[in-house]
């Protein structure tokens, strides 16, 4: 343990202990060359003498100094000293996720969604460069109180094209948190990290976790075999959409989950703004060993028409046999008449008695029989049925009566969500007992998303073309006094530099000028001040006038956000007219501001 006061490379001055973990401990530094604080990651004293854990201790600082992102923890520097090896990283001056879901009573599917998305940003750039974080836990994940996020302890991290399989005798990773294949010395790749993602949210949704027991080793049998619960059960708040794309991040097979981060950072946001948002059914359903619905339906399928087969080959091997018996009969019936045949002719040159037409007549009705029969087996061809332009679920149906196998792949496509736009092989082509079928499903058209541009102080017309611009539209234009010159825009209601789907309508506010003084007393301005904390949030804005008489006039009403604020250097100023005694403010139907107008 470093007592605060030393220094390490002569410009980290140790402060205080903040953490430790099973490797190492973290503290808190002075960085006298740059003036800032900093956490410096020191190795336990009596592990730096393994040269194992020791070369993991510096991949974890190439691995985290190689990212840079807003939402991953910065590494600066990797120091060694007589007895001490340490990595000095950024200091982040908050709370563990950990700790924030144990302080909050409940977490809503809005910040949920959040908190992941940042979580899935750090994961998409850590993937992309190759590195696979193999510990995602809401212990190495840091809150800020400004509500950053940001992903650490990159100390089992592995480069995401080796082979990251854990070793005989040793489980990396927390067990609560670990992937099925993690848990059993398998390889890993990204997608396990999106496993254990899904784990953290479940966790954030339910307050809970959904593998408890009393060893190591008894959860990690959990994992692996146990079915995932269903978060709804436990947090009937939260929106459907949240637990479905919780299910498909747990599957406990890797190629029925998420595939990349971008992938489920689509879902996550799509989500975000559509709350009624649902993933389709048959690639979450929740069933034993992390098989869907669809799934066990299809191997049930598959059993039923091997059964089915075996059956039917049975039946053709006692056919075959018994075809045999009636040639051989057949053939034996010949013999015999053709030895009567014989005799009768003897007999007739004898007899000189002629009757062979009748006679030859039977053998030919016979021998033709006979050729019949033996023509008669032969296989008939199957060919691959066309079921593109019908619903995947028609599809299904048409397939399983068929007793084809097939897979399916979710495409973009214009055609409607649901729909099969594409399969291979194509129709008839020739079926045999080995071809598997592939389904391309469309899942609609692609979203395409854009930047909300800033329209403060442009004309209408400005501001529309902005918009068009870029691919959004022109919402309702309202009209209020304010600061700025009449007909230029004082306030957009989806905050600038937000990213929303293309076609989307922005609604803008358009000035009056300042408000023109009637010359009765008691006429003045209230001043709003700021009273949102993020870009990202909105509201509508109500403002209400009392007159001595007891009327209720409202004078404001509008659609505002944080950037509506930002763009008048925070805060919005509203007239009153004369005889107003006062003025109460309203932020979705919340008062804000409640101010008595003095004589």
């Amino acid at each position: 343990m470093l007592e605060p006061g030393r220094v390490l490379g002569r410009r980290y001055e140790i402060i205080e202990e903040i953490g430790s973990g099973g490797m190492a401990v973290v503290y808190k530094a002075k960085d006298y060359t740059l003036s800032r604080m900093v956490a410096i990651k020191v190795l336990k004293e009596e592990l730096a003498l393994d040269e194992t854990i020791l070369g993991k201790f510096k991949k974890e600082a190439l691995a985290a100094g190689s990212l840079t992102h807003p939402n991953i923890v910065a590494v600066y520097d990797l120091g060694h000293e007589i007895g001490c090896d340490y990595i000095v990283m950024e200091y982040i001056d908050g709370i563990t996720l950990k700790e924030y879901i144990k302080r909050r009573d409940v977490l809503s599917s809005e910040e949920i969604l959040k908190i992941s998305i940042k979580i899935a940003e750090a994961l998409k750039v850590a993937h992309a460069g190759g590195i696979i974080h193999r510990d995602i836990k809401p212990g190495n994940i840091m809150v800020t109180p400004s509500g950053d996020v940001k992903v650490t302890d990159f100390g089992i991290a592995k480069a995401a094209d080796s082979k990251t399989v854990t070793g005989t005798g040793e489980t990396l990773g927390s067990v609560h948190y670990l992937s099925p294949e993690q848990a059993r010395g398998y390889e890993v790749d990204v997608r396990s990290d999106l496993y254990s993602l899904g784990i953290t949210m479940y966790e954030m949704a339910t307050k809970e976790l959904p593998f408890v027991a009393d060893t190591p080793v008894a959860v990690a049998l959990k994992q692996v075999h146990d079915p995932m619960p269903d978060p709804l059960e436990k947090a009937p708040q939260i929106w459907p959409g949240l637990r479905d794309i919780i299910l498909k991040l747990t599957q406990k097979r890797p190629e029925f989950r998420y595939q990349s981060a971008d992938e489920l950072i689509r879902d996550l946001k799509h989500l975000y703004r559509s709350p009624n948002y649902r993933l389709r059914n048959d690639t979450i359903g929740v069933t034993n060993y992390g098989k869907t619905t669809t799934q066990i339906k299809l191997e049930e399928e598959r059993e039923r028409q091997r059964q089915v087969r075996e059956r039917e080959e049975r039946m053709r091997k006692v056919k075959r046999k018994n075809r045999w018996v009636i040639i051989l009969s057949i053939l034996g019936v010949i013999a015999l008449l053709t030895l009567l045949f014989l005799g009768l002719r003897l007999l007739q040159k004898t007899t000189n008695f002629l009757s062979d037409e009748s006679s030859s007549e039977i053998v030919i009705q016979e021998s033709s029989q006979a050729e019949e029969s033996s023509a008669e087996e032969s296989l008939e061809t199957r060919y691959v049925p066309n079921v593109v332009g019908i619903t995947y679920e028609s599809a299904q149906t048409v397939l399983n009566q068929a007793g084809i196998y097939y897979k399916v792949e979710s495409v973009f496509s214009d055609t409607e969500a649901g729909y099969v736009v594409e399969q291979s092989p194509e129709a008839e082509t020739e079926l045999n007992d080995d071809t598997t079928i592939t389904l391309y499903v469309s899942k609609g058209p692609e979203q395409v998303y854009v930047k909300v541009p800033n329209l403060y102080g442009m004309t209408v017309e400005e501001a529309k073309k902005a918009l068009e611009s870029v691919g959004l539209m022109q919402g309702e234009i309202t009209q209020d006094y304010g600061q700025l010159a009449e007909g230029l825009v004082m306030g957009q209601g989806t905050a600038y530099g937000l990213e929303v789907e293309e076609s989307t309508s922005v609604d803008f506010t358009i000035s009056l000028g300042p408000y023109e003084n009637t010359g009765m007393t008691k006429s003045g301005t209230v001043t709003i001040s700021q009273p949102f904390t993020k870009a990202d949030e909105s509201g509508k804005l109500v403002v209400i006038a009392y007159d001595s008489d007891g009327e209720v006039t409202k004078i404001y009403e509008n659609k505002v956000s944080y950037s509506t604020f930002s763009s008048l250097d925070g805060e919005i100023k509203v007239n009153y007219p004369a005889g107003t005694i006062r003025v109460e403010a309203s932020l979705d139907d919340t008062l804000i501001l409640s101010q008595d107008i003095n004589e």
